[in-house]
Parts: C-alpha cells; sequence; structure tokens
C-alpha cells in the first residue's frame, strides 16, 4: 500500500489531492492512502446538493472560508484541522459501493477502537459511538479509479459549521448546534486528557487500514505530475460556477410567464434527503434539477434521471416510471422510486 503523509496543506489542496490522485491512477497502480489536514478552515458540498439550498454564501465570503464541491456524494461539511482526513485511493471502478464500506470501514472502526473509542461501522457509511456520529465516509468512482474517503474526528467547532449553513432563521441554527452537539463526537470529547496525538492517531489508522487491506506499507512522496494535477483540481473545485453550477433558475414558486412555474419539494429517504426541483412549461418538465446527500453509483445517474423526465408530462406517474428504471441500473442506498415521487409531490404543493 503505497502511502503519502501530507501533513497540512491549504484547505484546496486538502480536498483536491485524491480527486488527482484518482485521476492519474493507471490499471495495475498500487492502492494509495493519503491523510492530510487543511490549514484552514472550509466548506464543502456533496457532487449532488445544490449549494445554495446547503450553505450561507454571503456567510462565507464574508468571513473569507473558502467554498469547494467534491465528486463525491454526500452533506454540506465543515472541515477545518481539528481533523485527520484519510483518503483510500484504488485501480478499478468494478466494486460496489456497498461492498467497500463493509470491506473496508473495519479500519477506522479498528483506529478508533484501538484508541479506546468503541466506535462501530452503522450502514450505509457512518460510524457512531453508542447514538454519535464520530465519521461520516463516502465512496465514488473518479477517472478509472475507486474512492473512499472519511476523517478521524479529532476536534470539531459545531458552533462554526452552524454558522455557515443556510437555516430558515437564528432560532433555527440554535437547534441545529443543539443537534450537533447531542449527535456527534469527537475524540477529544470521548477521551479528554487521554486523547492520542494527532500523530499516533494517524499511525493507528494506517496500521488499521494495512491489517485490514492485508498489505504493507510503503511510504511514498507525490510526483511532479501528480502535484500538477493537484494544482488543477484546486482551481477546478473551487471555481464558482462548477460549486454553483445549474443554479441560475432556482427561484421556488416564481411564475416566470404564463403557463411556466419552478416548484422545488423535499423528501428525507433512509439513504438522505432528496430535493427534487423542476421549472414546469404547460405541465411538462422543461428542466429538472434533481440533488441531496444520498451517494449514487455510478455518479451520473441523477443525471440520467433528469434527462429521462424533460419532455414528459409532469405526472406522478411519470416520475415512478423514470425513477423504477433508473434504480434497476444505479445504486442508490436506502432510496427508492417513490421516495422520489414523494419528493415531486411535496413541490405541488403551494407553501
Amino acid at each position: 500500500m503505497r502511502y503519502l503523509d501530507l501533513g497540512t496543506v491549504s484547505a484546496r489542496a486538502s480536498q483536491a489531492v485524491y480527486h488527482a490522485l484518482a485521476t492519474l491512477m493507471p490499471p495495475e497502480g498500487p492502492v494509495t492512502l493519503v491523510t492530510v489536514s487543511p490549514d484552514e478552515p472550509y466548506v464543502c458540498v456533496g457532487y449532488h446538493q445544490v449549494a445554495s439550498r446547503e450553505i450561507d454564501r454571503e456567510a462565507c465570503e464574508a468571513q473569507g472560508v473558502p467554498v469547494g464541491r467534491r465528486m463525491v456524494g454526500g452533506g454540506a461539511v465543515y472541515l477545518d484541522h481539528g481533523q485527520v482526513f484519510w483518503h483510500l485511493v484504488m485501480p478499478g471502478t468494478s466494486v460496489s459501493v456497498q461492498s467497500l464500506y463493509d470491506r473496508l470501514l473495519p479500519a477506522p472502526v479498528m483506529a478508533y477502537r484501538r484508541m479506546g473509542i468503541e466506535a462501530v461501522h452503522r450502514p450505509v457509511n457512518d460510524i457512531v459511538v453508542g447514538e454519535r456520529k464520530i465519521g461520516g465516509t463516502g465512496a465514488a468512482a473518479i477517472g478509472e479509479a475507486t474512492v473512499l474517503v472519511g476523517s478521524l474526528m479529532m476536534d470539531f467547532d459545531g458552533q462554526a459549521m452552524a454558522r455557515l449553513l443556510r437555516v430558515p432563521s437564528e432560532k433555527f441554527r440554535d437547534k441545529i448546534v443543539a443537534s450537533l452537539e447531542a449527535y456527534m463526537t469527537t475524540v477529544r470529547r470521548e477521551l479528554g486528557a487521554r486523547a492520542p496525538t494527532r500523530e499516533r492517531a494517524t499511525a493507528l489508522l494506517v496500521e488499521a487500514f494495512a491489517e485490514v487491506l492485508g498489505e504493507g506499507v510503503d511510504p511514498s512522496r507525490l510526483t511532479g505530475p501528480e502535484r500538477a494535477e493537484i494544482r488543477r483540481f484546486e482551481e477546478l473545485l473551487f471555481e464558482p460556477d462548477f460549486v454553483y453550477r445549474r443554479e441560475g433558475w432556482l427561484q421556488p414558486g416564481l411564475k416566470i410567464r404564463d403557463g411556466v412555474r419552478v416548484l422545488e419539494g423535499v423528501q428525507k429517504a433512509p439513504g438522505g434527503l432528496i430535493r427534487f426541483i423542476c421549472r414546469l412549461r404547460d405541465d411538462v418538465f422543461d428542466d429538472v434539477l434533481l440533488s441531496g446527500d444520498f451517494f449514487v453509483d455510478p455518479p451520473d445517474g441523477l443525471v440520467r434521471l433528469e434527462k429521462a423526465l424533460i419532455g414528459r408530462p409532469a405526472t406522478e406517474e411519470t416520475v415512478a416510471r423514470a425513477a423504477r428504471a433508473l434504480l434497476a441500473d444505479v445504486t442508490m442506498p436506502r432510496v427508492a422510486p417513490d421516495d422520489f415521487v414523494r419528493a415531486f409531490t411535496a413541490a405541488q404543493i403551494p407553501a
């Protein structure tokens, strides 16, 4: 197992590195593990999310907090030096996301347990201590490689995260902070003065991945081409046109002209939140944007569903038929066709 201990790098580089390594991964390349932390806080939205619905763009800009979009699913996250990110990059894309979680998440669980924390893997992809989450993870195919990403949650600033999220009121923001306190935990919270150093925690993680994979550890350095590709992804992932893509027409409830409306509905499925945004022209889907904090394999699955709806009658039966066809060919853990129908139905209910 090739191992890259990158220490502390720029916020943009900490997100760009696994995208770059996956893009350059040759078919017979070595399984590569990266550990890294950002030198400043930043926010990162999931690949399938509508950024303006999840984060407060003005607050982020006012506080100088960068906003990026990763090419892995899941929700908007606040990232800072209190977390040690780990990225496992593997050649090939034939392994299912679910099997990746089942096979490889025992590694970070093992690392936490060796610190003295009774962590367990809770399907689909959470790592928890009792009822509290201590590690979210994600997986996706990038280029001709598969990536599994997560973090060692050494510490976490819930109030900082809540200040940067888009919320309907300050009272609601206070509830988010309370929820983070109730349902998230960290190494520092669990162990207090007994918490290991970042270096020791990272070493435990690397040892655990080596054991789970049944491979030795080969410390390595970034190559020149890898550094160049990281710089390219630093620009791409944090480019506003990429972060806030396809959002020009998103004004829910707006009547654009006679017969043209924009509607938005939300459904919380077991596998994640589904946001159904559509523009209707004479009760026909004129444009559709599906988003949420779920995981899709392959990543273009939602685009297929959007294309299948455009130009079709805007009815529940149209959505149901297209969703059934999609999920027969695409993996979305704990998401069913009826979840898309309910999201569309919610969009029909006047506010």
